[in-house]
């Protein structure tokens, strides 16, 4: 209906236009002159082109500012509108819900919930998380994918854009020491033994979400043993060791490496003999290397994976600035170590389908309209002084107003996956909006408060809908359209959640 409507408008302008043949007018750059100055040059420039009663009554002026980030040139212009298309302030930010897991050894996973900008970036997600999580200097954060219990992918564009995480997806934020060019990025993937489908044969099977540090001189298997001991420690359970004791662990069976690559049978006394005991202190005699098996993964070739030992160094031909391993737990460390949070990963979002009917003021609709905002990297300024396209950041003002003013609130919104119609309760002003305060063309000889005559309303979704209006008859009386139907309306029953194009004039 906005569509229509904008169409309507903008074909009744073209046919009652008064001028025939249009000059043409050169934008010139306000270039340090008065705003009023150059507002009125723009709105002469527009009149002697356009010219109807539709502009006379329903086209006001907005006023438009570009900051380049770089150089900090600013760009003024003036530019005409016939309505106000207004964002609902819930669709302006974004809800993600984020799982942070550290490195040091000490603290659990936890969920942290953040609001960023919903046309923001992955700078703005790190920003967030990282003044939740009172990062350390020598600290940064890697933000990745999770799918299947692997990193899928790693979101470290700084411009790239929060569109393209979907609330379905899983994101985990690994703390980790910040980058240097001698240092190791190691992932560690987990997987357990299991008896495939009940025959006399066993698999390994992924779980768990990977844990990660960013680590320099790792150059032998009691490196990587050790990092990863250090990694699960808080997952510890208190109170184990009887269970430990009590536990006979037989650990001949053929073990495959699923999805990996096929080993064949281990000899855990050859094992052992060869250095799986590192020390004879007490917590290196319970991680025995036949505890957990560890095997470099390639990145250049996925079935080739190179078992790892206590004593030999890590072969330099499978070395690159990350590692992944693969750690198979034995039955006797998964009861020793709670592995529950490694599987508990929330959603970027979850609904909420019996939340509380969310209810916000046009005014709020239009602030958020009016608010300073970064332009993407798809609607990028050409800056004159750069010569190249930068994301300036972008505030528009509104300078003149009209007599009748057309405002659209935006209930529909689309993202590359979703689509969705907003069910938001607006409250609108029915016999005083008043815009006193929005204006920044403070000398213009106006009054600045409107009072509503109609709305058009919609009920369904995307899929299909059914519009009826509301319109004041005379100074008091209200009446409802719904196709062929007029009644009679009742002025405290015409604001609803359906409510999408309000039509206000000049009292």
């Amino acid at each position: 209906m906005q569509e229509l409507l904008a169409f309507l408008l903008d074909g009744l302008h073209e046919d009652l236009n008064r001028v025939k043949r249009k000059p043409y007018h050169e934008v010139k750059d306000a270039d340090g002159r008065p705003d009023e100055e150059v507002a009125e040059e723009y709105w002469r420039n527009h009149l002697a082109r356009n010219h109807s009663i539709v502009v006379d009554l329903c086209q006001g002026q907005f006023r438009s500012t570009l900051i380049c980030p770089f150089c900090k040139k600013v760009s003024i212009t003036f530019d005409p509108f016939m309505y106000l298309s207004l964002p609902l302030p819930s669709t302006t930010i974004r809800t993600m819900t984020v799982t942070v897991v550290s490195s040091d050894g000490v603290a659990l996973p936890s969920a942290i919930t953040v609001t960023v900008p919903e046309r923001g970036t992955i700078k703005d997600l790190i920003g967030a998380l990282t003044a939740s999580c009172s990062m350390r200097e020598d600290e940064t954060l890697l933000v990745a994918e999770i799918y299947r219990n692997r990193i899928f992918r790693v979101l470290e564009g700084p411009s790239d854009l929060l569109a393209d995480i979907r609330d379905q997806d899983k994101l985990v934020a690994y703390r980790v020491q910040k980058y240097n060019k001698d240092s190791l990025l190691i992932v560690f993937i987990h997987e357990r033994l299991v008896e495939s489908h009940g025959r006399e044969r066993f698999e390994n099977i992924l779980f768990g979400i990977p844990v990660v540090a960013r680590l320099s001189g790792i150059t032998s298997g009691y490196d990587v043993r050790k990092e990863f001991l250090n990694l699960i420690n808080p997952f510890m359970m208190q109170n184990t060791e009887e269970t430990i004791d009590e536990y006979d662990k037989n650990d001949d069976d053929t073990k495959t490496l699923n999805e990996v690559g096929e080993f064949g049978e281990t000899n855990n006394s050859e094992e052992i003999e060869s250095g799986g005991v590192l020390n004879s202190g007490a917590e290196d005699d319970i991680h025995l290397w036949t505890d957990f098996e560890f095997y470099l993964l390639s990145s250049g070739c996925v079935n080739e994976v190179y078992k790892i030992t206590s004593n030999e160094p890590l072969p330099v031909t499978m070395l690159s600035s990350k590692l992944e391993v693969a750690v198979v737990w034995s039955d006797k460390m998964l009861k020793k170590y709670d592995t529950n949070p490694l599987d508990s990963l929330p959603e970027v979002f979850k609904s909420q389908f019996f939340s509380k009917k969310e209810s916000i003021s046009i005014y709020k609709c239009l602030e958020a309209f009016l608010r300073e905002e970064p332009l993407g990297p798809e609607d990028m300024w050409y800056c004159p002084t750069c010569k190249k396209p930068q994301e300036a950041t972008k505030k528009l003002d509104l300078w003149r107003l009209p007599e009748i003013l057309v405002v659209h609130l935006k209930r529909f919104s689309y993202n590359c996956f979703l689509k969705n119609k907003l069910e938001t309760f607006v409250d609108f002003p029915i016999n005083d909006l008043d815009l006193s305060t929005y204006v920044a063309h403070r000398s213009y000889p106006s009054p600045y408060s409107y009072m509503l005559y109609a709305i058009i309303c919609h009920y369904g979704g995307l899929g299909g809908g059914h519009y009826t209006a509301f319109v004041r008859y005379g100074h008091d009386k209200w009446y409802e359209f719904d196709d062929s139907r007029v009644a009679p309306a009742d002025e405290e029953t015409i604001k609803t959640p359906a409510a999408y194009v309000l039509f206000y004039k000049k009292i």
